[in-house]
């Protein structure tokens, strides 16, 4: 089956962004002229055009007309999912995990508070819903399903904030969270430790204890990179 003009772009898209991550094309080294670059990618000049223009909106390229077309130094590219990706692909597990975890905290921690202040009480049921179902993926062993419910309990704690920024914020980092945090979850004493930073925020969030909701969390961030770096 011929494949779809966006989905050409986006293999186009993928094979550049490839090449950058794997140093193949180095930082401020500019790409092959128009003519060889659609030849390299095996796509035609437009779809090949769409592609830098694609990557040129996220910061990864620059184009100078009249001298072509480079690469941009990682700290000015514009795109989470992008820097994301090439982060995953270039950074160990466990720095990768801890960098992730400083995210989290920052982000995390005020989100607690704010939704101590907020939540309403059918917020309350399914945070305390989620709990019991981590009990159960825990005492099963089920470490990919413990995972998947640790993020859904961060999930509704940030939606419970009453904020609707912070999960759309956070929505990026969603896959490369969940890589570390199945590591980290398929360690049953891990998953113990956690639980009990979960019942402590929930406790906390429920009482309308905003100080000490964003205690708990922070006291969770930190047995979680402490966990992570332990690896």
């Amino acid at each position: 089956m011929k494949a779809s003009r966006a989905g050409l772009v986006d293999g186009a898209i993928d094979s550049i962004l490839d090449q950058i991550i794997e140093g193949t094309i180095a930082d401020d080294e500019a790409l092959p002229p128009e003519a060889e670059l659609a030849s390299l990618l095996d796509v035609s000049r437009p779809t090949m055009r769409e592609a830098v223009r694609s990557l040129s909106d996220r910061g990864v390229l620059r184009v100078v007309h009249g001298r072509g077309t480079f690469v941009n130094p990682r700290d000015q590219w514009r795109d989470l999912p992008t820097v994301i990706r090439a982060m995953a692909r270039t950074t160990p597990k466990r720095e990768l995990g801890i960098q992730l975890t400083q995210v989290r905290r920052m982000i995390e921690v005020g989100a607690c508070g704010l939704a101590a202040l907020n939540r309403s009480e059918a917020d309350v049921e399914e945070m305390r819903a989620l709990l019991d179902r981590y009990d159960e993926a825990n005492a099963a062993g089920d470490a990919e399903a413990a995972t998947q419910i640790d993020i859904d309990f961060h999930t509704a704690i940030l939606q419970a904030s009453g904020n609707p920024f912070l999960a759309t914020i956070m929505n990026p980092l969603s896959e490369a969270l969940y890589a570390s945090r199945y590591t980290a979850s398929s360690l049953a004493n891990v998953r113990e430790r956690a639980q009990g930073h979960h019942r402590r925020i929930v406790e906390r969030i429920a009482a309308g204890d905003s100080a000490g909701a964003k205690e708990a969390m922070r006291d969770h961030m930190t047995q979680t990179h402490d966990d992570i770096a332990t690896l």
